[in-house]
């Protein structure tokens, strides 16, 4: 049976992992926030507000909420004064979810536009953006993060701002262990009680098990074109954020 959560699995259909994980997004959907809230201790909001933060003066613009979920990202933006947010996602579910969230705050509404499809084709003009985010969601497109990323660049502005919310591992060996341990009891026992079902968390596990360092990460955004990339971590280093700009001008050189 296939592994869709190994990410070091370099022959892996992209097609049929889509297909796995927008269903097993659909599924969760429901349930998505509650545990969200439960499993970050209710830090989430804060994470958001600080990823949000990392976008600079671009928050105040146009913000792509990039494998948006039910939204909360989105959420974050325009409350901290983003004029406008598009909420992106693969899930129909979750847009359904996220959708409903909004609309339950009808201020909020009229700047948010929700769009479904896939991160490595977005129907976004070149420079249409003045931010991009993203939370908890480029362990699903690893095997297509390069063009996912290529994506972000392009439609950013130049000048523009890029800020990515993901799992980590700390450093320190001690702090590791435990985190490991955390993931594999604490967090699917936080799933099985919040959601009914345990099966999304050991995804979740292994998906944040084999993905990429913080250095790593750090090293794709400057390949696709991003400077002055740096992170902030959060949770003695299980959360971080990667943020980064695109340049004002670019040249053959630059990529």
């Amino acid at each position: 049976m296939t592994n869709f959560a190994d990410l070091k699995q370099s022959d892996l259909d992209r097609q049929k992992r889509q297909e796995y994980v927008t269903q097993l997004f659909d599924n969760l959907a429901p349930r998505y926030d509650r545990f969200n809230r439960a499993v970050s201790l209710f830090r989430d909001e804060a994470w958001r507000n600080k990823t949000i933060q990392l976008l600079g003066e671009n928050r105040s613009g146009a913000i792509l909420d990039l494998a948006a979920g039910t939204g909360d990202l989105a959420h974050s933006a325009l409350r901290l004064g983003a004029r406008q947010v598009h909420v992106f996602d693969i899930s129909r579910e979750m847009l359904t979810f996220a959708k409903e969230k909004f609309r339950r705050q009808s201020d909020m509404q009229t700047n948010a536009a929700f769009e479904l499809g896939s991160a490595e084709s977005l129907p976004f003009k070149e420079g249409a953006m003045d931010g991009v985010v993203s939370g908890f969601a480029m362990r699903n497109v690893f095997h297509f993060l390069d063009d996912v990323l290529a994506e972000v660049y392009r439609v950013l502005k130049p000048g523009g701002s890029v800020a990515i919310l993901e799992l980590s591992q700390p450093d320190n060996p001690l702090l590791r262990h435990g985190f490991r341990l955390h993931m594999k009891i604490v967090m699917p026992a936080i799933g099985k009680l919040t959601t009914g079902d345990s099966a999304p968390f050991a995804y979740l596990r292994e998906t944040t098990m084999t993905f990429l360092t913080r250095e790593q990460f750090k090293r794709r955004l400057e390949r696709a074109g991003f400077v002055q990339v740096k992170w902030h971590c959060f949770m003695l280093g299980a959360i971080a954020v990667h943020y980064g700009t695109k340049p004002h001008r670019t040249s053959i050189s630059d990529r």
